[in-house]
């Protein structure tokens, strides 16, 4: 009895962690034209990324909108952008945390309204962490490995 107990205890831990995991949207929050921002150009470079700028460029996004969304609450959700605009000439690769409407196509940001000096080649969103960069699979794949591992020991 103690040890199924234990998996109980096991699997409601595992269960919250993924949970609270899934709630967070993180995406990468960077601009090519910065200095220090290199990793942010196309295509994106995690490897020359240092641990300080991992922890203010990975981010957070499940933010509320601002007051000046047009569109209720209850019909955004938070999503992660990449652009990649020709700014007075100059090509810059921006990535960024973003609202957008539930039924938005991943290119609606193509769209907006900009000065004549900016040219957007190319603006997408994506609803997944790390998604604006390559893909991140990490923390999933290690806590689907951990409960098979589990399941298998206490079986």
């Amino acid at each position: 009895m103690a040890k199924y107990g234990f998996i109980v205890y096991i699997s409601a831990f595992i269960f919250a962690f993924t949970f609270q995991q899934a709630n967070a949207l993180k995406c990468w929050r960077c601009s090519s034209d910065a200095s220090s921002a290199a990793f942010c150009d196309d295509p994106f470079t995690q490897d020359i990324i240092s641990e300080q700028q991992r922890r203010w460029s990975y981010v957070d996004c499940s933010f509320p909108p601002s007051q000046v969304s047009p569109y209720s609450p209850s019909q955004t959700r938070p999503v992660c952008k990449k652009m990649k605009q020709y700014i007075n000439d100059k090509v810059v690769v921006s990535r960024s945390c973003a609202w957008e409407d539930v039924n938005a196509p991943p290119n609606a940001c193509m769209n907006a309204n900009t000065p004549s000096y900016i040219r957007t080649e190319f603006c997408e969103t994506c609803a997944y962490d790390g998604c604006n960069s390559a893909s991140t699979y990490g923390p999933i794949a290690f806590t689907v490995l951990l409960s098979l591992l589990l399941a298998k020991l206490f079986a």
